[in-house]
């Protein structure tokens, strides 16, 4: 029997959850998120969140879970803040060992418990976390920065250019032969 809940808890317990087959529907400010803040230009807005726990025909407890978000990350071409609408769906198992992770069907991510109650916030982070682009980037056509299709190097007009630090090794050693 399913129970349905419109608004998220802050811990729970994952086994229970899922034995009771319960569902839950709601938003979280990404104020909240300590972990993902460092990688957003701004933490206004939430994240809204759809859960499933259940356990399926093999006995394995799990969450099925879709997160929507829009994010505002930075370019780390031309390091202007832009929207990057996040949509991510998971499925987690919940373990209490690693011999249970070895066991678990493919179709699942394990999420070791190692103590009730879980954090929700945390493995809704960790999700975000792992769906968001390692190199946050504007879709080229909106970047400032305009990356050249030719294959010489270019540099910026504005950019002074610097001696090689080496150089003075280079020199050292072609006086050294000539010795």
């Amino acid at each position: 029997m399913s129970k349905q809940h419109n608004r998220l808890p802050h811990q729970f317990d994952p086994f229970r959850m899922s034995e009771a087959g319960s569902q839950f529907t709601g938003e979280i400010p990404l104020s909240q998120m300590r972990r993902l803040a460092p990688l957003l230009a701004s933490d206004l807005g939430h994240v809204r969140v759809g859960l499933r726990f259940d356990v399926d025909e093999l006995g394995v407890a799990c969450v099925q879970g879709e997160i929507e978000a829009d994010l505002q990350l930075v370019c780390q071409r031309c390091l202007e803040p832009f929207a990057y609408p996040l949509r991510h769906t998971f499925g987690l198992a919940w373990v209490r060992s690693e011999v249970e992770i070895e066991k678990l069907p493919t179709r699942y991510e394990p999420y070791l418990v190692e103590e009730t109650p879980v954090l929700l916030n945390e493995v809704l982070e960790e999700e975000l976390l792992l769906a968001i682009p390692q190199v946050p980037m504007h879709p080229e056509k909106f970047c400032r920065v305009k990356i050249s299709t030719d294959t010489k190097q270019t540099v910026p007009k504005n950019t002074v250019k610097r001696d090689n630090p080496f150089a003075v090794l280079a020199d050292l050693k072609k006086t050294r032969k000539s010795k």
